[in-house]
């Protein structure tokens, strides 16, 4: 499943929702909007963290951020409790960056499918696989790098891309073919892949659904 899409399909519905019911007059959804929206950060950290608990500094930012704010619009905590918070997550954050943790701009790896989903930050992916067959790539409101260049493609291999206000960056090596279609709504695709590419060669099919955003597929 591609993260980035379910969260952001999740999120789509449950607005819609707030909406209907604030039209007939059962919810005020405005409050329940300005109420609840920090959920979507807390959502989309920890789902990041789910996918790459390696890399676990960006989402465990995201996440606190998400809870502070959550607190205080649901009037949870007092005001006097809001320097103590925002002073705890910068010396949670220190410490990680001190300790050596990494931010999630490297993960190589050799495994024959990849699943990567960046939240409010950056991910890239290095893969050396030489079967490689395909998995999802996600970005909202950041952006995801997928490396191919090292590795080799198992036919039929296909890729699930979704980018919603981000981005999605694909290097692949020359000669491969590559294949994009989906929608791009206030975005684009640009394949430069399809210039020279070898009629012989193992095809990667990417699936994308592109919001406000853009897919490229270069060398």
């Amino acid at each position: 499943m591609n993260m980035a899409r379910a969260l952001f399909g999740t999120v789509m519905v449950a607005l819609g929702v707030v909406l209907a019911l604030g039209a007939a007059d059962v919810v005020d959804s405005g409050e329940v909007i300005s109420t609840w929206w920090p959920v979507v950060l807390i959502a989309g950290g920890g789902l990041q963290f789910v996918t790459n608990p390696r890399h676990w500094l960006s989402p465990l930012i995201v996440v606190g951020i998400g809870v502070i704010i959550l607190l205080d619009t649901t009037d949870a905590v007092s005001g006097d409790a809001w320097p103590v918070a925002w002073a705890a997550l910068l010396i949670i954050a220190g410490i990680a960056v001190l300790a050596g943790a990494r931010w999630s701009v490297g993960s190589p790896g050799s495994g024959d499918r990849i699943n990567a989903f960046a939240a409010f930050s950056g991910r890239k992916v290095v893969s050396h696989s030489q079967h490689f067959e395909g998995g999802t790539l996600g970005a909202i409101f950041g952006g995801t790098e997928l490396d191919l260049r090292d590795a080799q493609l198992a036919p039929g291999a296909s890729l699930d891309v979704f980018a919603a206000f981000g981005g999605a960056e694909i290097r692949v090596p020359e000669g491969w073919r590559v294949e994009t279609h989906g929608l791009p709504l206030f975005g684009g695709f640009e394949n430069v892949a399809e210039d020279n590419a070898d009629p012989l060669a193992p095809m990667l099919d990417i699936s994308a659904t592109v919001l406000f955003g853009g897919l490229e597929v270069k060398h």
